[in-house]
């Protein structure tokens, strides 16, 4: 069984040394999840098929696109679109025309990852098992340059 979030955001996430999605007040069991009666989220982190109305059927994949803009967050600290109007963001979402800014000190994978993420094309969007794969082994990559590079200075 999968649960639809609606709203993958910092504020909702429980952190102690783990990731976790808590606050489950828009969550949908995923069995065929139809949206109706609004938009279900809150900006800047719902995804363009929320907002612009053009399934009424929805996966995982508006998740995705949430946790997108979370990997965005933790790289940068800040809130994205902080002074922008919201119907500058809702038209840049559906219009696909605004995505956060990537720094240039982001790590190449990372980037690729979230821009995956933030694709237009829910079906092109990585599943959350292949992002939590991925997150892993950049993870690893870390630890062992850091090991390495703890080892050189001794």
């Amino acid at each position: 069984m999968f649960i639809i979030h609606y709203l993958v955001e910092m504020l909702r996430r429980l952190v102690n040394f783990l990731s976790q999605v808590g606050d489950f007040g828009l969550s949908k069991i995923k069995r065929n999840t139809l949206v109706s009666g609004g938009v279900r989220g809150t900006l800047p982190w719902m995804a363009p098929e929320l907002l612009n109305g053009s399934s009424n059927k929805v996966s995982e994949k508006v998740d995705v696109f949430s946790f997108g803009i979370v990997l965005w967050e933790i790289l940068t600290g800040e809130e994205p679109y902080a002074n922008m109007h919201y119907g500058a963001i809702i038209g840049g979402i559906v219009n696909n025309t605004l995505r956060p800014t990537i720094p240039s000190y982001c790590d190449n994978e990372w980037r690729t990852l979230m821009e995956q993420c933030w694709a237009p094309n829910p079906a092109a969007r990585p599943s959350f098992t292949e992002i939590a794969s991925r997150l892993r082994v950049m993870s690893a990559a870390a630890s062992q340059t850091k090991t390495q590079g703890h080892k050189a200075s001794k």
